[in-house]
């Protein structure tokens, strides 16, 4: 393989990407639209007394992830109608799917510097100097909300501007944010933004998640460490005061605060939820998980069942004209075209009948057999025979030709995508 025929097979192997993924990724944002509807619509009815059921519906989103490949956007009219647009655009516009792409990493590039400054600016900050958790703590100056970050080597940072009698409550809050796994969450929930960034309600809707999130941190944290709603309820709304007007620090949306910054509203309903807090079974939560992790795997798996494979066989076998530089006829019954592992047979006689204007053909007569799509439309990956269309003319019965295989190195990365 030449260097120039290594650049344009990159070049044709990101161009296929780059619009498969635009393409699957987009479906994902369609259906996302649905999802997050749903879980907006339960939130604030069915679910809207239940702290831990309001934020086990954003675990919906999800399977969001694993609806690119439905059978459903294509094999249905009501797909067809609601879906098959973007699968169109993308095909026929494709700088589309680039703009999807580039927007794509340029979100994550700004998320991830984000999280670097924060992380920068931590690292800086003196650590606190008694030891009050088996986490890392640091200690910023100013009138800043208590924070934690960081998923892999978690840090809470809290403010010298604190009370004595405030520092433990809101490091045991914290902690509790840390141990829920709830950084993780956040994580998670900026990939999905990233990927699925057409849908606004995404990024809209990570201010409800985060209300969701604290809403349980609230609860866990008053029950695990014994802390009175009163006593909890005062120290949140003392940081809400003094943090009033007070622009946070750059990043820390990356976290996860004790007091942050949302409307009072919002904080009203919380300090509400705070003081009606009763003792939950923590049985009855740890069960409701556990049937929420087998809802999301199941979902996922039954997405996978409706869903094209990460390759599928393509059962039809393809005559090109070269003199005419097009279709002539696809062979779906193998009427015209079988093949083995090292040769192509070709009934001409047959071939004749279904396409007699070959008969007027002067140049090689190609043929394509196998191969592969990952999406309706999307493929390659087919083995090819060619002769002359005089041979074909000449012979009554079956020719065997040789078979050139036509996964290469950039198509055989493709398939396995």
């Amino acid at each position: 393989m030449s260097f120039q025929e290594f650049l344009h097979g990159l070049y044709e192997f990101l161009h296929f990407v780059c619009v498969y993924y635009a393409t699957i990724l987009g479906f994902c944002a369609l259906m996302s639209v649905i999802v997050i509807g749903i879980i907006m619509l339960l939130r604030s009815t069915l679910l809207s007394k239940s702290i831990f059921g309001k934020a086990a519906l954003w675990a919906l989103m999800i399977p969001c992830l694993f609806c690119g490949k439905l059978h459903f956007y294509v094999e249905t009219k009501l797909g067809v109608k609601l879906f098959y647009w973007w699968y169109a655009l993308c095909v026929k516009w494709q700088i589309i799917s680039l703009i999807y792409i580039l927007i794509g990493i340029s979100l994550a590039i700004w998320l991830i510097i984000r999280r670097r400054k924060l992380h920068r600016l931590v690292r800086k900050l003196d650590d606190y100097k008694e030891d009050m958790s088996k986490f890392s703590i640091k200690v910023i100056d100013g009138d800043v909300s208590s924070f934690c970050t960081g998923c892999i080597r978690p840090v809470i940072v809290i403010s010298n501007r604190l009370e004595k009698t405030q520092i433990q409550t809101v490091i045991k809050h914290e902690e509790t944010h840390i141990m829920l796994g709830h950084l993780w969450i956040q994580l998670l929930w900026e990939a999905i933004r990233i990927l699925l960034w057409p849908n606004v309600f995404l990024h809209i809707g990570e201010r409800y998640l985060k209300r969701d999130l604290e809403d349980v941190c609230d609860a866990v944290t008053m029950q695990r460490n014994d802390i009175g709603a009163i006593e909890y309820g005062e120290v949140l709304l003392d940081n809400a005061k003094r943090l009033s007007g007070i622009r946070g620090i750059y990043g820390a949306k990356s976290g996860l605060s004790f007091s942050w910054d949302d409307n009072y509203k919002v904080l009203k309903k919380r300090l509400r939820r705070i003081t009606e807090h009763r003792k939950y079974n923590r049985r009855l939560i740890a069960a409701g998980m556990f049937l929420s992790i087998v809802l999301v795997i199941s979902m996922i798996v039954g997405i996978k069942n409706v869903s094209y494979a990460r390759y599928n066989p393509m059962d039809i076998s393809g005559i090109y004209s070269e003199e005419k530089m097009e279709i002539l006829a696809y062979d779906r019954d193998e009427s015209i075209v079988t093949y083995d592992d090292e040769f192509i047979f070709i009934d001409c006689t047959e071939l004749k009948r279904r396409c007699p204007e070959i008969l007027n053909e002067e140049k090689d007569i190609y043929f394509t057999v196998g191969g592969y799509y990952k999406f309706p439309g999307m493929g390659g990956g087919s083995d090819i025979g060619w002769v002359s269309a005089k041979t074909i003319a000449d012979n009554d019965g079956v020719i065997k030709i040789e078979k050139y295989s036509g996964i290469d190195f950039w198509t055989g990365i493709i398939k396995w995508m």
